[in-house]
């Protein structure tokens, strides 16, 4: 993700501890979050949950990335709060209309290649 969103277009925070993301995010209140589901100790459903439970971060688009293409799987996204699903392994295509989806006022006039 680093390196396809990360030149000189957004500003990309990566956290590497789901423990301390939630306090993280609500610092820096970011204006779209990529989540993957399967992280130590805390997976991304409840992290999503936790996050939707704040005001500060209610509103926030969150992006599910994970290698799990079922439909529980998204199911389940959604009802965490999960705004968008992202399946692995996507190409930077993918990532960019996630971005473009997501965040559409912010990057009108990104073209997608």
């Amino acid at each position: 993700m680093h390196k396809f969103l990360g030149e000189n277009i957004f500003q990309i925070v990566m956290i590497e501890d789901p423990i301390e993301a939630a306090s993280i995010l609500f610092k820096i209140k970011p204006d779209l979050i990529f989540m993957d589901i399967s992280m130590p100790r805390i997976n991304g459903y409840k992290l999503c949950a936790l996050l939707r439970k704040s005001t500060s971060l209610k509103e926030t688009p969150i992006v599910m990335v994970t290698g799990r293409t079922g439909f529980i799987d998204k199911t389940r996204a959604k009802m965490v709060g999960a705004t968008d699903y992202l399946t692995k392994p996507f190409t930077k295509t993918d990532l960019l209309s996630a971005v473009k989806n997501n965040l559409p006022n912010a990057i009108e006039s990104l073209s997608v290649f």
